[in-house]
């Protein structure tokens, strides 16, 4: 082979693609150490043939890995609003389940309220039941005077201690700034005062008056505040 049919028969690309035979490359090999120009063709044949592969190589690595952490990016970023998502529903959860259970205490204290209230109004009545059914608590009527015949009140009395509660039966209305108050009086003549009835009268109700184990008599007074006046309306004497 010359050095002409050499580079005119592409023997430079062959070898250098390894499709030649060994016979062949001995010659290409022969004819390289002969003339520096085919060697330095040779070189450049790998350099260049070795450059397109590692690019055709390199390229699609290249792409591959932007690829990849593209697609890591995006799973990153679904992953974190998926997690800011369930958390904001997380939080609206809880706030909305804080304002049911704020809700259901202040019921629930309302509630409590109201039973409590129920409760000591039962066990009020049944103490003042117990107290005026008891056998040593007696009734004490306080008739009205020649003014007003037709007022009466019942006071119980116990005879033990001198507890006393009052009912109103029957009282004249009062005008505006009147209120009745109840006395006592004692042997030695003083009077004391055990208890005050404010308008409206309440006829259902039980009117609590200080404990006086010792007076003879009781008396049912309207007060004018203003005028500082006071009227006996109702009066009864009582057995020591």
């Amino acid at each position: 082979m010359t050095k002409k049919e050499l580079i005119e028969g592409g023997w430079i690309d062959k070898y250098v693609l390894g499709l030649t035979t060994e016979e062949e490359s001995q010659e290409v090999e022969r004819l390289a150490g002969l003339y520096p120009d085919i060697q330095e063709q040779l070189n450049a044949a790998r350099h260049k043939i070795c450059g397109s592969f590692n690019r055709k190589l390199t390229i699609p690595g290249f792409q591959n890995s932007f690829l990849t952490r593209r697609r890591v990016l995006m799973g990153s970023a679904l992953i974190v609003f998926i997690s800011l998502a369930g958390f904001a529903f997380l939080c609206r959860e809880h706030f909305d389940l804080k304002q049911v259970y704020n809700s259901q205490c202040e019921k629930l204290a309302a509630e409590e309220a109201k039973l409590a209230q129920m409760s000591s109004y039962s066990k009020q009545m049944t103490e003042r039941s117990r107290f005026i059914n008891s056998a040593s608590t007696e009734r004490i009527k306080v008739k009205g005077c020649d003014a007003t015949p037709d007022a009466e009140v019942l006071v119980f009395k116990c005879r033990r201690s001198g507890k006393m509660m009052l009912q109103v039966v029957d009282l004249p209305l009062l005008p505006k700034g009147h209120h009745y108050e109840v006395w006592t009086q004692w042997e030695d003549s003083s009077f004391h005062m055990v208890g005050m009835i404010q308008p409206p009268i309440k006829y259902d109700s039980m009117y609590v008056l200080s404990s006086d184990l010792y007076h003879t008599m009781l008396q049912i007074t309207a007060v004018d505040s203003l005028n500082q006046s006071s009227q006996a309306l109702c009066m009864a004497n009582v057995d020591m």
